[in-house]
């Protein structure tokens, strides 16, 4: 955004609160359309991608790094730009040396939290692909399979899918992903995007942030989400050198922060009020993307549990009981939906010390994510 687009939105906006002037610029789990601070990995994926300008498929890709790194923001934003530059009817890219057809290529962003089995991956795709009706049930996996080999043969403009998010608990794993396009090849390229490194196609690595980059990146959330003058210079250089190159972390911290402040009705991010946010964000906790893309059900149960008081919260027991007396689950579903919740991370189980019961000792539930920043995103 450049100088003058920020004065105008500054005269054109009215402050949400004496705080605010955009929360969805402040979220963590909103990405913006140009990411800070990645300019050379960014150089180094369009030079894989390079085949594009010349109208040919580009060759499949992983691309992958640690948590917070910015990947899903570099690759939607790419994607979207892409989009509007070579997909049909969007627009044309011309240079000195490259003559660029207008609709090249169909660009397909699919976020694997939410598109996790095989089933809802085709589904996904093909309901980017065509304007036909995609059915979300009472079909099986191989007749999707079959519609999408024909929707990508026929397709005049090739087709271009990037995968976020795979390798998590949850989602599809990178390694045999390709298998699942056998037969499409000619006229599909794969792009995945997760933490860990794949031997199935060539990879490319994407580096934790550094305190600079990320302290641009506070900087920059900061200044068009909040009124000016609100938070300090020092105050982002903490939050930068505490969250140690995660962006997610920052980025929850900051927003945990800004609704501590709201809620306190101040015009001013507290030391303090810094403190109780980066306090609320777990080291190597589970990304907010993940528990907000979990079943609605699964996410109440999450809200109710952050609202117990310490007596409700000794044991799984007694914060089940307590969140079914709030809902219309069952003790008995409550209690599952907690345990799985602590499979997968989102929960820890940790062994109650002081309980006076005999015999083997209870344990308790505790969040493995930014429980701030949650219990706000949650509410909207």
């Amino acid at each position: 955004m450049d100088i003058g687009a920020r004065i105008e939105r500054r005269r054109a906006t009215t402050p949400v609160t004496n705080l605010v002037v955009e929360w969805s610029a402040l979220s963590p789990v909103i990405h913006v359309s140009n990411p800070v601070g990645r300019g050379s990995t960014l150089e180094q994926l369009l030079d894989a991608l390079d085949p594009l300008f010349d109208d040919r498929l580009p060759p499949n890709l992983h691309l992958y790094g640690p948590p917070g790194a910015g990947k899903s923001a570099l690759v939607s934003a790419l994607f979207s730009h892409l989009s509007d530059r070579l997909s049909p009817m969007r627009g044309t890219i011309q240079t000195t040396t490259r003559g660029g057809k207008e609709g090249n290529f169909h660009f397909v962003y699919i976020d694997a939290r939410r598109s996790s089995t095989v089933f809802r991956l085709y589904r996904s795709i093909l309901d980017a692909l065509t304007d036909e009706h995609v059915p979300e049930r009472g079909v099986g996996t191989q007749v999707l399979r079959q519609k999408l080999a024909t929707t990508v043969s026929q397709s005049d403009p090739d087709v271009v899918v990037a995968i976020d998010h795979v390798d998590e608990n949850e989602t599809l794993a990178s390694e045999g992903i390709l298998e699942l396009f056998d037969g499409m090849t000619e006229s599909l390229s794969v792009l995945t995007v997760g933490r860990k490194r794949s031997t199935a196609k060539p990879a490319l690595n994407i580096p934790a942030y550094n305190t600079h980059e990320l302290a641009d990146i506070i900087t920059e959330r900061a200044s068009q989400g909040l009124q000016q003058g609100v938070l300090e210079h020092a105050q982002v250089k903490t939050l930068a050198e505490w969250a140690d190159g995660d962006a997610h972390d920052a980025l929850a911290a900051l927003f945990g922060a800004v609704t501590v402040a709201v809620k306190a009705d101040s015009n001013q991010i507290h030391d303090r009020y810094l403190t109780t946010a980066m306090d609320a964000v777990p080291r190597n906790g589970v990304s907010l993307g993940i528990v907000l893309s979990l079943p609605e059900k699964r996410r109440c149960v999450l809200a109710k549990l952050l609202e117990l008081d310490a007596h409700a919260r000794t044991s799984v027991e007694t914060s089940a009981a307590a969140i079914a007396d709030e809902t219309n689950l069952s003790t008995g579903t409550v209690t599952r939906y907690l345990y799985e919740l602590a499979e997968t991370g989102v929960l820890e189980r940790v062994t109650t010390t002081n309980s006076e019961r005999s015999g083997r000792l209870p344990s308790k539930l505790e969040p493995r994510f930014p429980t701030l920043a949650f219990r706000a995103l949650y509410e909207e």
